[in-house]
């Protein structure tokens, strides 16, 4: 696979506009020739100590949104993080990057280069960066909206275990309530990290695999917490399966997350299924479980960050399935998921991955 972090590539656009155009003014000063702007692939100003830019090419004023190529800045809410940027950089010498959210479901990410007599500012408009942006900011508000709970129970305990007269029996539970509390916060934490850092768009490095070795390493994984729970777990695979393009452990983690759900929700009894088939596409993985099901006005929001619907047995942190989607959308794949409450129970979670081959 060939993708590059985008940041890598604006930081290479910008050591490279940085390097032309030093040349060019090393150029001028030698032979009078004014090296221009314009075909520069990003944004480039040179600031005054007042944060006027004195020049500005065509990408610049684009993204910014300038009408002259000399100006004042606009007073917008980036300029006091663009002034901060200044001064640090004045104080350490070293340049500053940042990126900022703009209006219209934008983002901005400069570079600003101080000198003497002002300052040079490298800009790109970066959409992808929004999208991140917003992404981990839902997450880290729901991650404070979800910990608020365990924290208050946490502190309820502690100030108990300050009073003089605690009995044994009752001190050692609260202890146990403190460790069960304390461990679902770090889970918690670990996935919203995991979940951010799929969200941000760094790439996965897919390489042809078995999906089928995949699938059998969860489910031997698995498979005692299934018959603790005196549910039947199989792994069925129909025909000879053609290799796919998978990162192996990230698509073990899926396989993980949804036997976790089909047993935390299934009764004594029940019968869960791994299916692999070959398909035209590549190869279609179900997840299969004759559990009570999902309702129905549950399933258009079970793949959201937090969501966890009613159900009594919803102690999880509502992030296993949003972690499935987002694995799923670097491997080109799509979640759907169909269940019954009614009749014959059961829930069936299927994905395609593409095939390195035609099968």
């Amino acid at each position: 696979m060939w993708a590059v972090e985008l940041r890598w590539v604006v930081v290479f656009l910008a050591l490279y506009t940085a390097a032309v155009f030093f040349l060019g003014r090393w150029h001028a000063r030698r032979s009078g020739f004014r090296f221009p702007l314009d075909p520069a692939p990003l944004g480039v100003l040179r600031l005054s100590p007042d944060l006027r830019y004195t020049e500005a090419n065509p990408a610049a004023r684009q993204i910014l949104g300038l009408n002259a190529p000399q100006g004042r800045l606009p007073e917008a809410g980036w300029r006091a993080l663009l002034e901060e940027d200044l001064q640090a950089g004045r104080a350490t010498g070293v340049g500053r990057s940042r990126l900022v959210s703009l209006a219209g479901e934008r983002a901005l990410r400069w570079w600003v280069v101080p000198e003497p007599s002002g300052a040079w500012l490298f800009v790109i408009g970066d959409r992808g960066a929004y999208s991140g942006f917003q992404s981990m900011r839902r997450l880290l508000a729901g991650l404070a909206h979800e910990l608020r709970t365990p924290l208050a129970t946490l502190l309820t305990h502690l100030q108990f275990l300050q009073l003089p007269a605690v009995a044994p029996e009752i001190r050692s539970q609260s202890l146990r309530i403190l460790e069960e509390e304390t461990r679902r916060m770090i889970r918690m934490v670990h996935a919203v990290l995991d979940l951010g850092q799929l969200s941000s768009g760094e790439p996965l490095a897919l390489r042809p695999l078995s999906i089928a070795t995949v699938a059998e390493a969860a489910v031997a994984e698995k498979l005692p917490e299934a018959q603790a729970r005196q549910q039947s777990l199989s792994l069925e695979i129909e025909e000879e399966l053609p290799e796919v393009w998978g990162d192996a452990d990230r698509l073990k983690q899926v396989f993980l997350n949804l036997l976790d759900n089909a047993i935390r929700y299934s009764r004594p009894g029940d019968r869960i299924a791994v299916i692999l088939r070959p398909v035209p596409e590549g190869v279609q993985c179900e997840v299969i479980d004759t559990g009570p099901g999902i309702p129905p006005e549950h399933l258009p929001y079970i793949t959201e960050p937090f969501y966890r619907g009613e159900a009594p047995e919803a102690t999880g942190a509502g992030l296993g399935l949003a972690i499935v989607a987002e694995i799923l959308r670097h491997h080109q794949a799509h979640l759907e998921i169909e269940s019954r409450t009614e009749g014959e129970t059961g829930t069936c979670v299927r994905f395609v991955l593409p095939a390195t081959k035609a099968v």
